[in-house]
């Protein structure tokens, strides 16, 4: 379809079906070693690439690897089951203290304590039933001899519970944090009556002026397709391809004042490699609000990162 504004931006996210075993994941390992950043991680895979396109001579060049933290995504089951024996440590101290404040349980207490334990519902927890699934993508540009980070997207696992039960549908949150910004963009995904199609929103601060950008999916097509809007009116789109092992598609963003901002396009291409792990977001999300509901918060392992994301800036020290 012909588009009323000229392309400023035009890439194609190439996401992997078996990221493990794709030749460009030993790639990857090796420049971890010429790397200008700390944002590498020792749990990480390679799960795609970006290529640019060059509007002028139509010439397609791979820029850009996108990485995939496995430390969170696929949880490692030692890691689950220490987190589940010190939820189980704090939870007998809890119950202890319900019985005794303070000191040594005599006989009676020890027995009463035991009894207790037996019958409680987070004592009886295994490291299956604890969710730790939590998506963390990285952008790096590898268009050069050296590696360098371009942004992060992550899941909000904390802001999607409360969203979700509040709404009664399984409603996504991202923070993106980018270089050489100092705030970090939230995508929220937004609930509509009678709107089924997934539905983003987020502001962007850029030239001293925050736009109001929106992301809603088509509402019929083939493949996982986006509209792209500032302001209410048509930046861009995101193409989703219906051949493909994993999940690919082209990201064209129209000539406007944010398609000059690299970081800004940075951010819709790291979107646009999240989209094929939206349906197991949401499966790991209908499992934590579950669990919310049901009194059981243990269930749902918060990280420390993803903590620091609601951090108080001006909070005294």
């Amino acid at each position: 379809m012909a588009k009323s504004k000229p392309q400023e931006n035009r890439r194609y996210v190439d996401m992997w079906a078996l990221p493990g075993a794709h030749p460009s994941n030993l790639e990857f390992m090796q420049k971890l070693t010429t790397a200008e950043t700390n944002q590498f991680t020792t749990h990480m895979d390679a799960v795609g690439t970006v290529s640019q396109q060059d509007l002028k001579t139509n010439d397609w060049q791979r820029t850009h690897l996108v990485g995939l933290r496995t430390d969170v995504w696929h949880a490692d089951r030692e890691e689950l089951e220490q987190a589940v024996n010190a939820i189980k440590a704090q939870r007998r101290t809890q119950l202890k203290q319900q019985i005794k404040k303070t000191g040594r349980l005599n006989n009676n207490q020890q027995q009463l304590l035991q009894t207790t334990l037996n019958n409680d519902a987070i004592m009886t927890m295994k490291s299956g039933d604890v969710e730790h699934r939590r998506m963390v993508l990285k952008l790096f540009k590898t268009s050069t001899d050296r590696v360098r980070w371009c942004g992060t997207i992550e899941q909000v696992t904390t802001t999607e519970v409360h969203n979700s039960i509040g709404s009664k549908r399984s409603l996504l949150t991202f923070a993106v944090i980018l270089p050489r910004m100092s705030m970090v963009t939230q995508i929220q995904q937004n609930h509509r009556t009678f709107r089924i199609p997934s539905i983003f929103t987020f502001g962007f601060y850029h030239n001293h002026k925050m736009w109001n950008l929106s992301l809603k999916r088509h509402w019929v097509s083939i493949g996982a397709d986006y509209d792209l809007a500032v302001n209410g009116q048509p930046l861009g789109q995101i193409d989703g391809r219906l051949v493909s092992f994993g999940s690919d598609s082209y990201v064209d963003i129209d000539a406007h004042e944010l398609s000059s901002c690299t970081q800004f396009v940075d951010m819709i291409t790291l979107f646009a490699a999240s989209v094929g792990y939206h349906k197991a977001m949401r499966r790991s999300l209908r499992r934590r609000v579950k669990a919310a509901l049901s009194g059981n918060s243990h269930h749902h392992l918060i990280e420390d990162e993803e903590l620091r994301l609601r951090h108080n800036g001006r909070a005294a020290a």
